[in-house]
């Protein structure tokens, strides 16, 4: 399939409000990657009506698809965690600040001793309870027993965290979702990027430690896609790199007439 440049549009949907850049100008920034610390994107709206600001307040869900008039997709699905506005000239920009996740209490904590030869998995599923959590996947390279039993003593989301791990998976939020899988698991977008699709310039190799291993990848730049988001996966065809690659992070963005996304993906 080919992207079409031509016909950008974007739409922010909260409740009955539906928002478009076919009568708005919007601008935003749009973060992801696959850790479970919650990404703040920022959407800038200009002149906007008294009614409809009205309606855009703290807690309220928001969905932005973005895209092609023939081809869109949600690129962020939240909640509203800051509304600021401002008069600059002729216009008023009218800032919106969303939490890319479920409300999570990052600080609630829990005294818990749990029944020796627990497994990771049902820890997991129990603590996700516990916070409030759906888990959308959970898929565990290795399903952890805990022989002398699990002891959680402090903030939950830190003991899920040290769980992922201890079970060599990855634990993070996209779209509002919660995953927890092996950092090589991912969605199949069945997606080729490539100079036809919107591929832009040539992969820039990298190469970094992380927890004790070193990641290798690109980072890549693309006509703005709204398939790439946290762990798809897809198909990279430029002159010097070929092959399936997982997308770790990396942002949607508008700025004027910059349409873009940018990820790192590894192999």
């Amino acid at each position: 399939m080919s992207t079409v440049q031509f016909g950008r549009i974007t739409e922010i949907i909260t409740g009955d409000l539906k928002m478009s850049s076919e009568s708005l100008e919007i601008e935003f920034e749009i973060p992801f990657d696959d850790d479970p610390d919650p990404n703040v994107s920022e959407i800038l709206v200009y002149n906007l009506s008294d009614t409809t600001l009205s309606k855009l307040k703290k807690g309220v869900q928001v969905t932005m698809n973005a895209g092609y008039k023939e081809d869109k997709g949600v690129i962020l699905s939240g909640f509203i965690s800051k509304v600021a506005s401002e008069k600059g000239g002729a216009d008023r920009a009218t800032r919106v600040s969303v939490i890319d996740s479920q409300p999570i209490d990052n600080k609630k904590t829990l005294k818990k001793s749990f029944k020796k030869g627990i497994k990771g998995e049902q820890l997991l599923k129990e603590l996700s309870k516990v916070l409030g959590l759906k888990i959308a996947v959970i898929k565990l390279p290795k399903n952890v027993v805990y022989k002398k039993g699990f002891s959680v003593n402090g903030p939950i989301v830190d003991a899920m965290k040290k769980i992922a791990k201890d079970c060599e998976a990855s634990f993070y939020i996209s779209r509002s979702n919660v995953y927890i899988r092996s950092i090589k698991e991912g969605d199949n977008t069945q997606f080729i990027l490539n100079s036809d699709t919107g591929l832009i310039g040539s992969p820039e190799y990298f190469e970094e430690e992380k927890d004790g291993k070193v990641v290798k990848g690109y980072k890549v730049k693309s006509l703005l896609q709204y398939r790439m988001n946290t762990a798809s996966i897809i198909e990279l065809q430029s002159v010097f790199v070929k092959g399936k690659y997982r997308v770790r992070k990396g942002k949607h963005y508008r700025r004027g007439d910059a349409y873009y996304t940018e990820v790192e993906v590894i192999a």
